[in-house]
């Protein structure tokens, strides 16, 4: 929803609302996106009471990027903030960030998905081993009769099942990690 909205300031100030009028353009056409309200609609309502009462939008960011401290939402403020001293195409600026933005959390959303694939698939493997042994000990007991009942088929799958807890391990800490 914060990217919709970045997205929809953008628009409005490239067709030329000044940026008290862009944000209250953005959170009406949000409103118009989100029927059933959200977090960010909050904060925009929030926001615009503030802007009736004389407060600069870069203070209202700044306010915004303090309560949620998301790395996306401190750099737009931070971004806007300088954008808007430095006297520089704002709109232009906002865009571009907009874009750069959209991008990363679309590649941060693939990544995502990857990540979750990768970790169903890391799930099922761990399993694998188990149901194949279970199979053939279902089907054909004598197969497996060496493996159990004799010193060195016990002692080959004792070294068999620490590879398979330590495959396990491994794929479960390649899986965790933050983006």
């Amino acid at each position: 929803m914060f990217r919709e909205w970045i997205l929809l300031l953008s628009s409005s100030l490239t067709a030329g609302y000044s940026v008290e009028n862009a944000f209250a353009q953005s959170y009406r056409e949000l409103q118009l996106m989100f029927p059933g309200g959200g977090l960010m609609l909050d904060e925009l309502k929030e926001m615009l009471k503030k802007a009736e009462n004389n407060q600069r939008p870069e203070v209202l960011l700044k306010e915004l990027a303090r309560k949620y401290p998301f790395e996306e939402v401190k750099s737009f403020a931070e971004v806007f903030c300088t954008a808007r001293g430095s006297g520089g195409s704002l709109s232009a600026i906002i865009r571009s960030t907009a874009e750069q933005m959209a991008q990363i959390m679309d590649t941060r959303r693939e990544i995502d998905t990857f990540l979750a694939a990768k970790m169903f698939e890391q799930k099922i493997m761990m399993v694998m081993p188990a149901g194949v042994l279970l199979y053939v000990r279902l089907g054909s007991a004598e197969f497996v009769e060496d493996l159990y009942h004799n010193l060195p088929g016990m002692a080959v799958m004792t070294a068999c099942l620490g590879i398979y807890l330590a495959a396990c391990l491994m794929g479960r800490r390649m899986v965790q990690f933050d983006i």
